[in-house]
């Protein structure tokens, strides 16, 4: 008997979403970003990403070979550069000393993150690639990865996941949907009624069939040769959310 998980699973359909588009307007850019906030905001898998970074931050603070030297985190695909923000106010809070890098390819979503982000010098905002990040091996502590491996398609989610793995010292994180057709139907409904912005109204549905199923997302760390273990683990969350969580070292 099949279980409802698989019911529930349909096809992969790789529709191309207009945000990936640079010629649409920009201020369809900027509605649609700040659509997505929203969502995240109130259905997203941040809390996951939250809850890992906090937990790296106090296990540097109370490491005293790490404690004396800023934490480094990349946020590969950075988007409006909300984790940047959100985790350079814990690192605050916490009196942890920190320095971020938000990387993103295209133009006008940079120029969103550079609005939204303004003057913090603690974070650097850069245009580059996820299939070859800019940075050299171990470069950084921790990498993070949100809503991003939906655009990139199996082949290149294993490449920026490898990339991940080669840049991060100390480990890595991605966030992002669960392939699933009650997924689709709600976020067609809460695009649809909520006035959101005709991006997010035809972007939102299209990555949910873009999403990754379970055994699919296992099959990307697999590729790298990671199962799950102690330093890699898969965590479900609700509203249709994966975290991939990579740590190579004992916190």
């Amino acid at each position: 008997m099949k279980s409802i998980f698989h019911l529930d699973t349909p096809p992969r359909i790789d529709t191309p979403e207009l945000i990936d588009d640079e010629t649409q307007p920009y201020a369809d850019f900027r509605e649609s970003m700040t659509d997505v906030q929203r969502v995240n905001r109130f259905l997203g898998g941040t809390p996951v990403l939250m809850k890992r970074a906090k937990a790296w931050l106090l296990s540097a603070k109370a490491d005293p070979s790490r404690c004396s030297r800023p934490v480094t985190f990349l946020d590969v695909a950075t988007g409006s550069g909300d984790l940047p923000k959100a985790i350079t106010a814990i690192a605050e809070h916490e009196n942890v000393p920190i320095k971020i890098i938000g990387l993103d390819f295209s133009v006008p979503i940079l120029q969103f993150a550079r609005e939204e982000v303004g003057e913090v010098p603690l974070i650097r905002l850069v245009r580059g690639e996820a299939f070859s990040l800019p940075f050299a091996d171990n470069s950084v502590d921790y990498v993070l990865c949100s809503l991003a491996f939906h655009h990139f398609g199996l082949r290149g989610s294993v490449a920026a996941l490898r990339e991940m793995e080669r840049v991060a010292r100390y480990g890595w994180i991605v966030n992002d949907l669960r392939r699933a057709l009650s997924a689709w139907v709600l976020i067609k409904i809460v695009s649809s009624l909520t006035g959101m912005n005709r991006l997010t109204r035809h972007d939102a549905p299209a990555s949910v069939l873009r999403a990754y199923s379970i055994p699919e997302y296992r099959a990307m760390p697999e590729a790298l040769g990671l199962i799950e273990s102690k330093d890699f683990r898969i965590h479900r969350s609700l509203f249709y959310r994966v975290a991939l969580i990579r740590e190579k070292d004992d916190l």
